[in-house]
């Protein structure tokens, strides 16, 4: 996706949403970390559209 070596590519999952719609997603939070849920778009992100998902491990299971 950014030409550098693959075992160092970034996770990146975008999905284009058009203006006035809305999306829908299954999502399975197997990575456990703190991880950015926003838009691309800056004057969206001041307007609140940035927001911090944090993915706990289940009880019992390694960090």
């Amino acid at each position: 996706m950014t030409g550098g070596p693959s075992g160092h590519q970034p996770l990146k999952h975008t999905v284009n949403v058009a203006p006035g719609s809305t999306v829908t997603f299954d999502l399975t939070a197997d990575a456990p970390g703190d991880w950015a849920f926003h838009c691309h778009m800056l004057m969206h992100m001041h307007a609140g559209m940035f927001n911090v998902v944090t993915v706990r491990p289940l009880d019992g299971e390694a960090a």
